[in-house]
């Protein structure tokens, strides 16, 4: 079994290539091919000893209580016979604390923003062999979320993807009733979208409402044109590409249409104007979002509007990865656990309590918010789109230069610079920060 510490850069360069690959072996929606019994992971593993198995997420507020929730009770009633111990992220227990302390580690949970803590502490395990050893079909899963990994991992497997996210466009139906405005429709483009805010972007009552808010950073850093604020394989920081830059205008107009006095409103406020305050007629942003969320108004959704040079494709996704730590003892049992959670059986109980699931079986993505009250008659299908943007890298220097764009985008809606200005200015300090970053090693 070989550790790949060194290979999650230059591999990237291996994406375009893995992405027709996998195109051709694992398609872009629809179910995977049946067989009989149906593939659910791993083969049982021999040994059937006690063992406890530890889970952490870096940089992430999951408490115990939480993951219990979420996957350990699951992981239980599976196997009896493992104790599970989730270790919360804190002061004191953040990575290099539990190092350390010799915090036994099995099994670490992670998003594609911080999947580059395995590599800064060696803690990557390539699973290729494990995967290979069980016969575990990697094409069940959702292509974008494994190519990412496999870009990351040098053309290895760090990881399963064990859940995902997606944006979408939620929309108050009221307000749209209430101006006499047609509902927004599957298949609009962002222009279609922003016609449309204009209409509901009003004051009435005595009440400002907003067209269209949403979380600018997500937006940028998730868009459907999957151009990244810093490009790993190039080592290029393209803040100021033609790509990037239409990224940036297409939403910067939607806070434009107010008054500018608002702009600061819908940089922070974008959940509480669409679901508190029903003052925000379209919401763009995680598909999450409303889980669990007791509406006192009628929504409905719909898939991401589409850029015209992308038509038909869905924002990346945002998935969690649950791998295999290099200084586990009990790889193979951990193997056991990740195979489990991404078998029809767990991701059709995930999916049903409204966590979307990374299968592409399409039983298991109907099932999606059966237990969730709020969702019924709701437009389940737009959180399964037929086509997903190749998620764009994301590692400690394109963090960077996330936070110099987001920097740029705010002066941009406050009128405090133009857009040329802010991105070229966002760009130097990007390239800086950047290279600050890299002389520390």
């Amino acid at each position: 079994m070989n550790m790949k510490p060194g290979k999650h850069l230059s591999g990237l360069a291996a994406v375009a290539l893995l992405t027709s690959l996998m195109a051709a072996c694992g398609g872009g929606g629809g179910s995977a091919a049946k067989t009989e019994p149906p593939k659910t992971g791993a083969e049982p593993a021999a040994n059937k000893e006690p063992v406890e198995i530890v889970f952490y997420s870096p940089n992430a507020g999951r408490t115990p209580e939480q993951f219990m929730k979420e996957n350990g009770n699951a992981i239980k009633e599976k196997f009896p016979h493992v104790t599970v111990k989730f270790v919360q992220y804190a002061k004191g227990t953040e990575t290099a604390d539990l190092l350390a302390s010799g915090q036994p580690l099995d099994i670490i949970i992670s998003s594609t923003s911080t999947i580059n803590e395995l590599v800064d502490y060696n803690l990557q395990y390539d699973i290729t062999e494990l995967i290979k050893k069980y016969k575990y079909d990697l094409n069940r899963l959702e292509p974008s979320a494994v190519q990412f990994m496999q870009g990351f991992a040098g053309g290895g497997m760090y990881g399963l993807p064990i859940r995902s996210n997606t944006f979408l466009l939620f929309y108050n139906k009221n307000l749209f009733d209430k101006f006499g405005v047609s509902y927004p429709k599957e298949g609009s483009t962002w222009d279609d979208i922003y016609e449309l805010a204009k209409k509901m972007t009003r004051t009435e009552g005595g009440t400002q409402y907003f067209g269209l808010v949403t979380s600018y950073s997500h937006m940028i850093t998730n868009n459907q044109l999957s151009i990244p604020s810093y490009d790993t394989r190039t080592d290029k920081v393209m803040i100021e590409d033609d790509k990037f830059k239409a990224v940036v205008n297409n939403f910067a107009r939607f806070y434009q249409i107010a008054d500018q006095k608002y702009a600061s409103d819908l940089l922070t406020k974008h959940a509480d104007l669409f679901k508190k305050d029903q003052a925000a007629a379209m919401y763009a942003y995680y598909g999450s979002e409303m889980i669990g969320y007791p509406a006192t108004f009628d929504w409905d959704i719909i898939s991401m509007p589409y850029f015209k040079e992308a038509m038909g494709v869905a924002p990346q996704q945002s998935p969690a990865y649950f791998s295999i730590a290099s200084l586990s003892k009990h790889k193979e049992q951990a193997f056991e656990i990740i195979s489990y959670l991404t078998s029809d059986e767990f991701q059709t109980r995930q999916s049903k309590d409204g966590t979307m699931p990374t299968l592409l079986d399409k039983t298991v993505q109907s099932s999606f918010a059966q237990t969730q009250a709020d969702f019924k008659g709701k437009n389940i299908k737009a959180y399964f789109s037929e086509k997903t943007a190749p998620i764009s890298n994301k590692d400690k220097y394109n963090n960077i230069a996330a936070g110099k764009a987001s920097t740029a985008f705010q002066e941009i809606v406050t009128g405090k610079k133009d857009t040329n200005t802010a991105l070229r200015d966002a760009a130097e300090a990007a390239r800086k920060a950047v290279d600050a970053e890299k002389a520390k090693k």
